[in-house]
């Protein structure tokens, strides 16, 4: 079973994409994410998607994040 956002709503967890190319990290909003996208994106798709605003490549890896602070 592959992760949605859904996923993370229902147990208030966190999203990160990495840039595959600058290996810059950002913090991503779950629920503005649901909304564009719908709950039932997978996470994998994100990352496909994702568009790095320091470098312009596009593609990044998405890491969950259970604990946020």
């Amino acid at each position: 079973m592959i992760a949605t956002l859904a996923n993370l709503i229902r147990y208030d967890f966190g999203l990160r994409v990495f840039c595959n190319s600058c290996h810059k990290c950002r913090e991503l909003e779950v629920n503005a994410l649901a909304a564009k996208y719908g709950t039932s994106m997978e996470l994998p798709e994100i990352g496909k998607r994702a568009r790095c605003g320091d470098c312009g490549t596009k593609g990044g890896s998405v890491q969950v994040v259970a604990g946020r602070w």
